[in-house]
Order: C-alpha cells, then structure tokens, then sequence
C-alpha cells in the first residue's frame, strides 16, 4: 500500500457521521485514531494539578487552551502507536493549533464530511435516549414503543444538548471555529469535502474509493 496518505484530520459538524466513517477509515488504512476528547479524558482521570485545571475549564464548558492542547496532542502524536500515521478528530480546531501540527509531524489530508445546518438540527434533535444509554432517533431509528426504549422498557427523553436552542449555538461556534481551518488547508492542497448529506453507506464507499485510488 502506498504512503501517500497515513495522517488525516477529520472534521464535520455534529451528526455528520464522523465515528461511522472514521471506523472504515482506520481500519483501511491500518492507524490509529486520536480522539482529542479522549485525550482529555485520560488526562483528567490521572488527578494531576493539570487535570484539575483541565477539568475546571471543561466543567465550565470553556475551551482547554491552546498551549495545554497542544502539548497533549503532539505529545500524544509522537508515540510509537503513531509512528505509520494516524486519524485525528476534535484538533485542530483554530490556526493556531493547525500550524503547531503542520510545524511538528504535519497531516496529509484533512477529510471534511459536511452537512447543512439544517440537516444536522434535523438529525440531531430526533434523537431520544434511555437512562441506559440506547439511542433511539424519530425518524431514522424509531423504537417500536414509542416513547420507550425497545431494549431496557426505559422511558426515552432528549438530551439538553440535543435541544434546538443549545446545538443551534454549538454549531455557530463549529462554522465559526472551522471555517478559517478550511480555508488554510484548501490553500495548503490539503482539504478533501465528501457530501455527508448521502446515505451512510454512500458516504462510507465516497471515502474508501479516495482512499483505494491515492493511498492504495
């Protein structure tokens, strides 16, 4: 297999798929993937006095800053489980933090899977879900009970963040934070968008066949 493509960012909005898609794209082309969230989420279990910072910020639903994301992210690009590529989701997300990544080990391509606004409000406030964690959705994934969980016979309620109002803004922050990120890696020849708007399946065969034709 080729070299041409091993480090990849991927980025979309919320309810564009990207866990589905990353999965096939991992497992094609062999690497692992970095979830900044998770990076996070390590860090805040050790109960150092960094993740006690880290978590106030996070507690208060405020961005880590850019200095402290940046060294755990690199930090964790330099481990030997990176070392034939990776997928990274949830960093970059300003310049910033985009050029300490180009000036350190650097990316290939940047995969965008976009969809509208209104198709992610659409998606997203469909879901429903149980106390037990199953994911229910009004339209693509409805429970044959109604308003209860097909699995557990919990009652199914949609998440605060889920609400209209909350994901309009997390979207304007999204549109706000990635813009200039797109326009950076476009310049750079870097930025591939597939139409996340299709079916799961359609979008999932968009990007093995880019991948089976520069990277295989």
């Amino acid at each position: 297999m080729s070299e041409k493509i091993k480090k990849i960012v991927l980025l979309g909005p919320q309810a564009s798929g990207k866990s589905t898609q990353a999965k096939g794209i991992i497992d094609f082309l062999d690497i692992p993937m970095i979830a900044a969230s998770q990076v996070l989420r390590r860090v805040v279990a050790k109960n150092t006095s960094l993740s006690k910072k880290i978590k106030e910020k996070m507690d208060q639903g405020l961005l880590v800053p850019d200095d402290q994301m940046i060294s755990l992210i690199l930090g964790e690009l330099g481990g030997n489980h990176c070392l034939r590529g990776f997928l990274l989701d949830g960093f970059p997300r300003n310049l910033n933090q985009a050029q300490s990544l180009d000036d350190s080990c650097g990316i290939d391509k940047v995969f965008n899977i976009e969809i509208s606004d209104q198709e992610a409000m659409k998606r997203i406030s469909g879901r429903r879900i149980c106390s037990s964690g199953h994911v229910f959705h009004l339209e693509f994934k409805p429970s044959s009970k109604g308003d209860v969980c097909d699995i557990c016979g919990e009652e199914l309620y949609l998440r605060d963040d889920d609400k209209e109002e909350v994901v309009k803004k997390r979207l304007a922050i999204y549109r706000q934070e990635t813009s200039k990120l797109l326009d950076h890696y476009k310049r750079k020849d870097k930025l591939v968008v597939f139409d996340g708007q299709k079916e799961i399946a359609d979008v999932s065969e968009d990007i093995l066949n880019y991948l089976k034709e520069h990277a295989g």
